[in-house]
């Protein structure tokens, strides 16, 4: 037996995207080429196709369906804040990526330098052979790895902000921004002189704080 979707405030509703009771998903409005029929491909979310008939990268239409997800959201939600455009996520999701990925980049910087960092940063161990600890040195391709995604997701976004509409200019000045709030940051924590574990925790706060909901810079991330 067929049933509704199960909320009736789905910010789906709003994607364009059908449901199908058969199937008991949202999926693609368009028509299938080869059944003449509507396609039953399941629809990305927060848009209103497959991502067959999307023609472009999985990532990146994720990216632009999770824009318009939390667009639509905050709408919803009737906090009374004014209503988010999925253009201005997308470019929030971009400052932060560019922040997160400067910050793991200056950790990996510390680690390498041999300035050790307590936390976040410093070298991992395992019990070798004959149950001595032996360093593994996973810590430094662990902090690699990190500000490898964040670069990713920098570019993700971008892509996603530019297939949007939105001029690479603003993109560019956008990450030129992240790169003055992280180079300001980094910049108080050299003048104060602090000890590596207070480093250490002044650096995972400021992460802490690029979580949804918090704010930087005096804005509310996305």
């Amino acid at each position: 037996m067929a049933r509704q979707p199960m909320r009736d405030d789905d910010p789906m509703r709003r994607s364009g995207a059908t449901w199908c009771g058969e199937h008991d998903r949202w999926e693609c409005a368009r028509d299938s080429k080869r059944s003449r029929s509507r396609c039953h491909g399941i629809a990305v979310r927060g848009l209103d196709r497959c991502r067959m008939h999307l023609g472009q990268s999985r990532d990146l239409a994720r990216t632009q369906g999770e824009a318009n997800l939390a667009a639509w959201s905050a709408e919803a939600a009737g906090t009374g804040a004014a209503a988010l455009d999925p253009g201005q996520v997308v470019m929030d999701q971009l400052r932060v990526a560019a922040l997160r990925a400067d910050i793991y980049g200056e950790l990996l910087r510390i680690q390498v330098a041999g300035e050790d960092v307590d936390g976040l940063v410093g070298p991992t161990y395992a019990v070798g052979r004959e149950g001595t600890k032996v360093e593994t040195g996973e810590r430094v391709r662990g902090l690699a790895g990190l500000e490898a995604e964040w670069r990713d997701r920098v570019v993700r976004f971008a892509k996603a902000a530019h297939d949007m509409g939105i001029a690479e200019r603003v993109v560019e000045l956008e990450q030129q921004r992240a790169e003055l709030v992280t180079g300001a940051f980094l910049a108080a924590i050299d003048a104060l002189g602090l000890v590596p574990g207070d480093r250490s925790r002044a650096i995972e706060v400021f992460l802490d704080r690029l979580e949804p909901g918090r704010s930087v810079a005096g804005e509310v991330v996305a």
